[in-house]
């Protein structure tokens, strides 16, 4: 019998906000961990990803998931203890990109004069893998699915199934109506649902484009896609900590089965 434990490292979008004003819920972007029984498989590589390195210290072969290549997804990776170890094997998994390759631009982030070391010379043994809408492949403990996001350049959705449980995970995405059908199909049934949420409702229209939602859409998304838990993701910089307190008490009136994602947060299925 399968069984998922989830962590999140790193729960902000756009810029890490550390800091008085954000303790409670956590300053670093993007991260999550997702232990199967056989497996350790980290979605994406914001700054979320240098705490979660600092764990680390046997050899390990690991899946890393990108959503996608925007920064505030990969600016933790040139820092992450794992690719620094010999002992390291590192599976790096993206959708599939037209204009350049999942390798080439974590590559340029770290040629000069951005970054001191070259990512050929790295210790660790990485590959690097673009798979294509609607394609599942497996890692050891669980089937992975992905689903097109609407967002500039483009996201990936990651549905992670096994055991008879499912956690489906959607960062960075605004809320369309040309994307109900499969992002509602794609949810459909999850166990748990993490989603980015990161207006308010009132913010919203004067973001329209920018590839976000509000926690409103979110808990819309849950509701249709019977979810049996909501977490709001990617939270807005500007959001202090009593701004997530007043965000989450909103969204649990129309959703009661809500929680604000913040930094140390574990699930369990």
């Amino acid at each position: 019998m399968s069984h998922f434990q989830i962590r999140y490292w790193g729960v902000r979008g756009s810029i890490p906000v550390p800091g008085q004003r954000t303790v409670r819920y956590g300053g670093n972007t993007s991260c999550l961990e997702i232990q199967t029984e056989q497996r350790r498989i980290i979605l994406d590589a914001g700054t979320g990803l240098t705490q979660l390195g600092a764990t680390l210290k046997q050899p390990e072969h690991l899946t890393m998931l990108l959503s996608h290549l925007h920064w505030d997804h990969i600016q933790g990776f040139p820092f992450f203890s794992g690719v620094y170890r010999k002992d390291f094997t590192i599976d790096i998994v993206s959708g599939h990109r037209v204009d350049n390759s999942l390798e080439s631009v974590l590559k340029g982030q770290m040629q000069e004069p951005n970054f001191p070391m070259n990512m050929d010379g790295l210790p660790a043994k990485l590959t690097f893998n673009e798979i294509h809408e609607h394609e599942q492949f497996e890692v050891p403990g669980t089937v992975i699915s992905r689903v097109a996001l609407h967002h500039p350049n483009g996201s990936t959705g990651f549905r992670f199934d096994g055991g008879g449980k499912s956690f489906v995970h959607l960062t960075d995405h605004e809320h369309t109506p040309e994307y109900d059908e499969s992002i509602i199909s794609f949810c459909q049934g999850a166990d748990i649902l993490s989603i980015d949420t990161m207006y308010t409702p009132e913010m919203y229209p004067n973001h329209v484009g920018w590839g976000h939602s509000s926690w409103l859409h979110g808990c819309e998304i849950a509701r249709r896609a019977d979810a049996g838990q909501l977490i709001l993701f990617h939270h807005n910089p500007a959001h202090d900590d009593e701004a997530m307190d007043a965000i989450g008490k909103r969204s649990r009136a129309e959703f009661a089965n809500t929680l604000v994602a913040y930094e140390g947060l574990e699930l369990e299925l």
